[in-house]
């Protein structure tokens, strides 16, 4: 019954979260908040890429960002809140 109230979280500092984002985006500003917040609270690595037009991530993600991705695969778009950014790279850092 109170395993569960004890289990460790995961190890995250292998974990690297690609932050997609441009230039003059207040809405990544915001997103690059929350992945601080979340970076805070329980380590990840954390690239950022700055698209610009005509670059593969703009072809990609110009009209989702801002992205998080974790090995290509895509955990947020737009908008997420710190905890729900942990429990997904936690999902992501137990994936096989």
């Amino acid at each position: 019954m109170f395993q569960n109230l004890f289990r460790r979280a995961p190890d995250l500092s292998g974990v690297e979260l690609l932050f997609i984002s441009r230039d003059d985006c207040h809405l990544c500003d915001k997103a690059l908040a929350v992945v601080e917040e979340a970076r805070q609270r329980q380590p990840f690595q954390l690239r950022i890429v700055k698209m610009v037009e005509g670059d593969e991530w703009y072809e990609r993600y110009w009209d989702k960002i801002p992205v998080g991705l974790v090995n290509g695969v895509m955990l947020f778009k737009y908008r997420v809140t710190a905890e729900e950014l942990l429990a997904k790279l936690r999902v992501r850092a137990t994936a096989p």
